[in-house]
């Protein structure tokens, strides 16, 4: 008994260092924002975001970006419950998650107001579908303890990319609309913090 009592403290630590190097850095919901622009009609141009980010930076350079699809906000009630029912069916799908590899090390070292831009693909699942996107970002070091991650050039995704047309379509009919474009640009401002 007195042998398994000492593994205890030991197995404890590990699980900590385990915890602690799952997310090195912490997505900062409450700083952070993300937008995609639809056009309809072809000449009605619509801003709509998601509240719900959360995500992090382990210290194996693995980051990620989850989003809560039933968070959309549209401006208008029906068009949200339309989005989160019809095209993003989130009661089977709740979530989009977006990971890339990241060089922590280079990353802990910047110096605070330092920006770098480079091209990275990320992995992205959505509706039960993986594809890689490639994203031109600006990473930005605020402070020792923050970065700010931007698009540097307009992200533009396809709804067929991840299986969403038919429910575009779905959504064309119900609004009564005659054309909703199948493509979406794509804009976020992602703070991480340090833990």
């Amino acid at each position: 008994m007195q042998v398994l009592h000492s593994k205890i403290p030991a197995m404890l630590f590990l699980l900590l260092a385990a915890s602690q190097s799952h997310a090195e850095w912490a997505l900062d919901g409450g700083a952070s924002s993300f937008f995609y622009v639809t056009t309809k009609a072809a000449a009605v141009t619509e801003i709509n975001s998601f509240s719900g980010l959360s995500g992090g930076i382990s210290d194996a350079g693995k980051a990620s970006l989850v989003i809560d699809l039933a968070t959309v906000d549209t401006a208008v009630d029906i068009r949200n419950q339309r989005m989160r029912e019809i095209v993003f069916q989130v009661a089977n799908f709740p979530s989009a998650t977006v990971s890339l590899d990241v060089d922590e090390e280079a990353l802990s070292s910047m110096s605070a107001g330092v920006s770098t831009t480079g091209s990275y693909t990320a992995q992205v699942a959505l509706h039960g579908m993986t594809a890689d996107v490639l994203a031109d970002l600006q990473i930005t070091k605020l402070e020792d303890d923050s970065v700010l991650v931007q698009v540097a050039r307009p992200l533009v995704v396809a709804a067929a990319t991840f299986g969403l047309q038919a429910g575009v379509d779905e959504l064309q009919k119900v609004a009564s609309l005659p054309s909703i474009t199948p493509g979406v640009v794509i804009d976020f401002t992602l703070v991480y913090r340090k833990q």
